[in-house]
C-alpha cells in the first residue's frame, strides 16, 4: 500500500509517494516540468520488488510554490527527501532535468547514493549561446498559456514563463559543467538514451547531445550506456518502461 508524503523544503513543501518493497530503495527524479505520475509505468513494472519514493518538485504536481526554483534548490531537495523518508543509499533514477541533478548530488554525496540511472539526460554538454537562451525565453513566452492550462490540470509547473525558461537555461549550463562530477562518481551509473527530437531541439541537436554520453563513459569506468531505445525524449518513460526497469536492475546488481 503506497503512503503519501509531505516533506518540508525551504519555504515550501513537497508532495511525495512511497511504496513498500524489500529491495534497495529507489528515488525517482522527474523531468523539469513533469510530475511523479510520469513514473507510474516504471513503478508498476517493478512489481513491488523495491521500496520506491517519488515526489513532485517545487511548483509541480501537488507540491507548493517557492521563491527559489534554482538547480541548487532542486539538488538540496534530494537530500531533504532522503532524510525525511529515511531511505539508505538509494539508487537515483533521473529523467532529463532529474538526471542532471542526480549526477551532481551523487558527486557531492557519494556516501548517500548507491547508483544512478540517467534517462535521456545529464549529457555533459552545454548547447545554448546567448541567441539560444533568447530563443528559449521566447518559446516559453509563447507557450505560457498552454502551461497555465496544464498546470491547472496538475500536469505542468505553476511557474511564470520567465521562471520556466531559466530552469531550462540553468540545466543546460550545468550539463556543460558535469565533467568533474562524472569523474568523481563512486557508484555505477548507466544511461538510457532516447531517439528523435525534443520540444525546442531538432533531431540533429539531440544527436549532438546524446553523443556526449560517450564522453561521460570515457571519464569514469563506472559509467556506461545501458541502451539506446526507440522513443523521443518526452515518450521514453511511457513507451519504454521495460528498458528503464532493466537499467535499474543492472545498476542494482552492481551497487555496493
Amino acid at each position: 500500500m503506497s503512503r503519501q508524503l509531505t516533506i518540508p523544503a525551504a519555504d515550501t513543501r513537497l508532495d511525495g509517494t512511497e511504496t513498500p518493497g524489500e529491495g534497495r530503495p529507489l528515488l525517482f527524479l522527474n523531468g523539469g516540468f513533469a510530475t511523479q505520475r510520469h513514473w507510474n509505468g516504471v513503478i508498476r513494472r517493478l512489481g513491488g520488488r523495491h521500496r520506491t519514493v517519488t515526489f513532485d518538485a517545487r511548483a509541480r504536481g501537488k507540491s507548493g510554490t517557492s521563491a527559489d526554483y534554482s538547480i541548487r534548490g532542486a539538488i538540496d531537495d534530494i537530500g531533504r527527501v532522503i532524510e525525511a523518508t529515511g531511505i539508505e543509499r538509494p539508487v537515483l533514477v533521473g529523467w532529463s532535468h532529474g538526471a542532471t541533478i542526480a549526477v551532481r548530488y551523487a558527486a557531492e554525496h557519494p556516501e548517500q547514493v548507491a547508483g544512478l540511472v540517467l534517462v535521456d539526460g545529464a549529457y555533459p554538454i552545454s548547447m545554448f549561446d546567448e541567441a539560444g537562451k533568447g530563443a528559449v525565453r521566447k518559446q516559453f513566452r509563447r507557450l505560457g498559456w498552454i502551461m497555465r492550462i496544464m498546470a491547472a490540470l496538475g500536469r505542468s509547473a505553476r511557474m511564470t514563463p520567465a521562471e520556466s525558461a531559466e530552469i531550462v537555461i540553468e540545466v543546460d549550463s550545468m550539463n556543460g559543467e558535469l565533467g568533474p562530477d562524472f569523474e568523481a562518481l563512486e557508484c555505477p551509473a548507466v544511461y538510457v538514451v532516447g531517439t528523435g527530437p525534443h520540444s525546442g531541439a531538432s533531431e540533429e541537436e539531440m544527436r549532438t547531445m546524446r553523443a556526449t554520453a560517450a564522453e561521460a563513459v570515457s571519464m569514469n569506468e563506472r559509467v556506461s550506456v545501458f541502451a539506446t531505445t526507440p522513443g523521443n525524449h518526452v515518450q521514453i518513460l511511457s513507451k519504454n518502461p521495460g528498458t528503464v526497469v532493466a537499467a535499474i536492475e543492472d545498476v542494482l546488481a552492481r551497487a555496493s
